[in-house]
């Protein structure tokens, strides 16, 4: 077999839905691991063959074919000779529009029909291999969020087989890691909570996130708020969680061994909501704000308070006034006055409290 190279994948797919190209993945047909190597083409797959292009880096793989061989999405035996076509390696992708490669010359080549399926804006499943991967079921639900915009529809037998894995346990063999990687990625899209939706809707949030199960329909609205907008995806997972219990939040961030700052915030948020009453005292606001470390980290500070300012209908510039009340207090002034140790701690704390408190017009303060 002759080697071809072909571009294939989202590239393909973005490209004809009018979107912006960003990343390229490659396909070569008909070579092997040691010629790659030999044109100068760096190795750096594990599993399979992947190669980075000696001067554009962009990744090409060896055509391959895949056999399930256990459970979960790394039980799969990979074969990667250099006579796997480009439609068997085409053939053990998930969706039909992910299935759609260009040749060196143009030339588009759609053995699963893919390009209509654009057209028609559906979600469909290449071949009944798509129940072998548990982390399609997760895809799927990422790409409706991800192109919302174009009214996509999931298949319905497409639908049914995401239902069927949902039941059969095979989504408990994702590592944390992995769900957590495409749930960050959907967070990062402005339709983000379309992800959570589809996959209550085919049972998989059951397996996943139970904590969230009786919250996610509690969120209709967020997709359109203009503050969501203006989120990050860690800003979104706080704003989703935090009608959560806390306890039962802090299980659900440790399950999913979700980042330290994606951690913080959405457990500071949720602890806030739950357990203050606006407004408060000089004395509460200094002891919250040294908890929250916001003097010490101030754009963690209005990351949060921005999220606050809009919940509770309170413009950030009363949050930031409460910080730098207590940043025109001077430790040096107390300690010319004879405060020491302890004792100077504890004038400092209540100087913050009286110079929060001086905020005659802040909503915020008693």
């Amino acid at each position: 077999m002759r080697k071809q190279v072909y571009l294939v994948g989202g590239a393909v797919r973005d490209a004809l839905l009018g979107l912006p190209v960003y990343d390229k993945d490659w396909v070569v047909v008909g070579s092997k691991p040691e010629e790659m190597i030999a044109d100068g083409y760096q190795a750096v797959g594990k599993q399979f063959p992947v190669f980075l292009h000696p001067k554009s880096k962009e990744e090409y793989a060896l055509a391959r074919k895949e056999r399930k061989s256990g459970s979960g999405y790394t039980g799969f035996i990979c074969d990667f000779s250099p006579d796997i076509s480009l439609e068997e390696d085409l053939a053990r992708r998930d969706l039909t529009i992910n299935a759609i490669a260009k040749d060196d010359s143009g030339k588009l080549h759609d053995p699963f029909n893919g390009i209509t399926d654009l057209e028609n804006r559906t979600f469909r499943h290449v071949s009944n291999a798509f129940i072998e991967d548990p982390l399609r079921v997760l895809r799927v639900a990422r790409f409706a969020a991800r192109f919302h915009e174009f009214n996509f529809h999931i298949a319905p037998d497409t639908l049914n087989l995401m239902k069927d894995l949902s039941a059969s346990g095979e989504l408990s063999t994702l590592t944390p890691e992995r769900v957590w990687k495409e749930t960050e990625k959907a967070l990062s899209y402005s339709s983000f909570l379309t992800y959570f939706k589809v996959l209550n809707n085919v049972g998989a949030t059951q397996s996943i996130f139970p904590e969230l199960i009786a919250y996610i329909d509690m969120q209709q609205d967020i997709d359109n708020t203009q503050l969501n907008q203006t989120l990050s995806h860690i800003d979104r997972w706080a704003l989703l969680c935090n009608e959560l219990p806390l306890d039962q939040l802090k299980k659900l961030n440790a399950r999913l061994k979700v980042p330290n700052n994606v951690k913080w915030l959405s457990e500071t948020l949720c602890d806030f909501l739950k357990n203050k009453s606006l407004p408060m005292s000089g004395l509460e606001w200094e002891t919250w704000l040294t908890q929250v470390s916001a003097a010490k980290k101030p754009e963690r500070y209005q990351q949060l308070t921005h999220i606050l300012a809009t919940k509770l209908d309170i413009k950030q510039k009363h949050w930031q006034d409460l910080l730098d009340q207590t940043k025109s207090v001077s430790p040096k002034t107390l300690m010319s006055n004879g405060h020491t140790g302890a004792a100077l701690g504890n004038a400092i704390k209540h100087a913050k409290a009286d110079a929060i408190n001086a905020l005659s017009d802040n909503p915020l303060v008693l």
